[in-house]
């Protein structure tokens, strides 16, 4: 019998397809005062990106601090101490200025799985974006309250390739992993870190489209597919 399902924030919940990127370039290259060129900035962004995923990928939860940190050392340049405090907290915060939209009938499925008495959980990988912004992005999309619980990559200091996410938010709501779902939409954290962690899985392919990786029990063309399927569960 399940009495928790946990969710996937990028690409589940919010279109994984939406960009920061030109942005955060755009602003750096202010702060440079305009002496590299915009284009190169742009480059060392990608790199460092390439990079910061990478990290991700081994199960470290790297920091946006990071990711600024390695576009500088790619560029050969420095900021002073309140010009990277600045362009930080620019590039943590932009994504509340340009927020990622929901999917559709998300307010939908986390009201319908409450009302089925069951523990509502967010795990993600946060990315650029960190996890308290992420919780403000929810608030003002209203969806906030329907959580029980939010783990954070950045704040955890692991990414959902260790089983660690999910076993510290399955001991908050008191559940064993037999008795919780994970529903994300990659198969390489969400499907292969939630089974390490012993959970149920649903791979959600709406967003993204990626099948290939760990098989999940259940995959869901759309997630607003989900109260049927629980409906089914036992």
């Amino acid at each position: 019998m399940l009495r928790a399902i946990t969710f996937d924030f990028w690409g589940t919940l919010v279109d994984a397809r939406h960009s920061l990127r030109a942005k955060r370039v755009e602003f750096l290259w202010q702060s440079l005062w305009q002496r590299v060129p915009i284009e190169q900035v742009d480059a060392a962004y990608e790199q460092s990106w390439e990079d910061f995923v990478r990290g991700l990928d081994q199960g470290f939860g790297l920091t946006t601090a990071y990711l600024l940190s390695r576009t500088l050392d790619i560029l050969h340049a420095s900021l002073s101490p309140s010009g990277f405090a600045a362009t930080l907290r620019y590039w943590q915060e932009v994504a509340l200025d340009d927020p990622p939209s929901l999917l559709e009938g998300v307010p939908g499925v986390l009201k319908a799985v409450r009302e089925k008495g069951l523990f509502v959980g967010l795990i993600s990988d946060t990315g650029a974006t960190p996890g308290r912004i992420v919780r403000q992005i929810l608030a003002r999309k209203g969806i906030l309250s329907l959580f029980d619980w939010l783990t954070f990559s950045d704040e955890l200091g692991v990414t959902k390739r260790s089983p660690v996410a999910f076993t510290l938010t399955l001991r908050a709501f008191g559940v064993r992993a037999e008795e919780a779902l994970h529903v994300g939409d990659l198969p390489a954290t969400d499907i292969y870190g939630a089974q390490l962690a012993g959970m149920h899985t649903a791979l959600l392919v709406e967003n993204t489209g990626y099948k290939e990786g760990p098989q999940a029990e259940v995959v869901l063309e759309r997630l607003r597919d989900l109260p049927a399927v629980l409906t089914h569960w036992d």
